[in-house]
């Protein structure tokens, strides 16, 4: 009971890990890789996502997503525009409309969980 208490107070905290360590991941970038992950990342809380499905913040998935590209490209030299293109909220459209494509939803995860469960109790 107290750790519910805790997380509807406090909120997750390994939550809370995973997004500092993803921050800390951002801060290691180049200065350009940097203040465009910040600007991007301002942008996609501010206007969300296109069509509206939410569920691509349930998690970190698509932010992390952003900072391996980020990490892959600043290490092969390629420069920040190079990478995302010279109209960045059509980047910003597209990649969050690439990551509500790949997540799976909450009811698609239920499915599968239980089904799961109980194919493997039923053997």
């Amino acid at each position: 009971m107290l750790d519910s208490f805790k997380k509807l107070i406090i909120g997750d905290m390994e939550e809370k890990r995973a997004y500092k360590q993803m921050m800390k991941r951002v801060d290691a970038l180049p200065k350009d890789y940097r203040f465009a992950f910040r600007k991007i990342q301002h942008y996609m809380f501010t206007v969300g996502p296109p069509g509206g499905d939410m569920t691509i913040f349930t998690d970190l998935t698509m932010f992390t997503d952003l900072v391996d590209l980020f990490e892959a490209s600043a290490a092969e030299g390629r420069q920040v525009l190079d990478v995302i293109g010279s109209d960045v909220g059509k980047f910003c459209d597209e990649f969050m409309r690439a990551s509500g494509a790949n997540t799976e939803t909450l009811r698609e995860k239920l499915n599968k969980e239980v089904m799961a469960r109980f194919n493997k109790e039923g053997q």
